[in-house]
């Protein structure tokens, strides 16, 4: 699982690393990522415009994509339990 890409902008080498890691899983097994990043702004998350849609060709190729909408689960398991939002 690979999970909140868009924590912050990666650099070539990680954007490198990501590639190479979803091609060596390509047709092979699953992926599970996570991320709240549109597929519009992967090519600025990545630094690489053609990378990214070589990257979202491979994942998207067989994927069932879930879009979840709404207030963060975390935040609403915290508010049930009478804790605010904590500053950071």
């Amino acid at each position: 699982m690979i999970d909140e890409v868009r924590y912050s902008r990666l650099t070539a080498e990680q954007a490198s690393a990501l590639f190479e890691l979803v091609t060596a899983r390509y047709e092979k097994g699953a992926i599970i990522l996570t991320s709240n990043t549109s597929f519009a702004e992967w090519g600025t998350l990545l630094g690489n415009e053609v990378l990214a849609s070589a990257l979202l060709d491979r994942l998207l190729h067989h994927a069932e994509v879930i879009s979840i909408q709404g207030p963060s689960y975390r935040m609403k398991e915290r508010e049930e339990k009478g804790q605010p939002p904590s500053a950071a």
